[in-house]
């Protein structure tokens, strides 16, 4: 396989669990020294911890829920309502929003299932909304938003409004027909956009990412202020993918985009340069 390197311009990941998030792209860019799309092996391991994620855009001065980190036998101060979280899983598995006391045991119990260490948050009321950056030609992009219409039935997104399970009980595809639809490009003001939009850069930042990266957001009802809840450093770069639309939404060219995102990869690393890589 060495002798053939020189040829592998870039890896294009499509492994979005953890060791896809974490292991494949250091292996690939970090050992092989084969360029990776999107961002470093060090920056999608930190955003696989919601925890992590959280202390590190903070110090910032990204604003975030209060919140707790629980391990079994640790003594819980939050006060309800509040959402527990599995620090290191995707999709809204093990999440469970906590609206009284009689609710946490099962709650945790859920959580526990899944990880070893819970993030119990703040439940913040209001909106949900979807932020991407994308850097081109050296400046960070914020896309139109997504927004996800909670309602007081449905308050938070859950498991089956991200992804179909399938017989043995593993995420399968998106569903046709979420409870909590997306709406691209969401309705949001001018100053809420750039509320958001620069608590997304700030995000990007904070955490090293590169090429793009995709926020979930609550945004208070009552105070209009936006609150970070995760990041997502992924993009299938597919025609339904969420990054995707909102650069349908923006009228921009998905083939454009993603040539100058996968070239500027291409040239990052001593392999790629000696590569037989060509683009017009």
């Amino acid at each position: 396989m060495t002798p053939r390197l020189p040829q592998i311009d870039v890896v294009v990941p499509h492994m979005f669990c953890f060791p896809g998030m974490t292991s494949f792209r250091a292996f690939f860019e970090d050992i092989l020294g084969i360029p990776v799309v999107g961002s470093p092996s060090h920056c999608t391991s930190l955003a696989t911890n919601k925890a992590q994620t959280r202390s590190v855009v903070s110090a910032s001065g990204v604003r975030v829920a209060n919140a707790q980190q629980l391990r079994r036998g640790d003594t819980l101060t939050m006060k309800p309502p509040f959402v527990v979280k599995p620090t290191s899983e995707d999709n809204s598995l093990g999440v469970t929003l906590v609206w009284d006391e009689s609710q946490i045991e099962a709650a945790l119990d859920k959580g526990f299932e899944l990880d070893e260490t819970l993030l119990v948050e703040d439940y913040i009321p209001g909106r949900e909304l979807r932020v991407a950056v994308v850097e081109r030609e050296g400046e960070l992009q914020v896309l139109p938003m997504i927004e996800y219409l909670v309602t007081e039935e449905h308050p938070i997104r859950t498991l089956h409004d991200k992804l179909e399970l399938q017989s043995d009980g593993t995420p399968g595809k998106q569903p046709e027909k979420p409870t909590v639809k997306p709406i691209c490009p969401a309705n949001v003001t001018p100053e809420l956009f750039e509320k958001l939009g620069n608590a997304a850069k700030t995000a990007h930042i904070a955490l090293g990412c590169r090429d793009y990266s995709l926020y979930d957001f609550r945004v208070h009802a009552e105070t209009n202020e936006p609150y970070l809840l995760e990041a997502g450093l992924f993009w299938t770069f597919g025609k339904i993918s969420m990054i995707t639309r909102m650069l349908q939404a923006d009228g921009q060219s998905l083939e454009d985009v993603v040539l100058e995102l996968w070239s500027t990869a291409a040239g990052r690393t001593r392999v790629a340069c000696g590569s037989l890589f060509k683009w017009n």
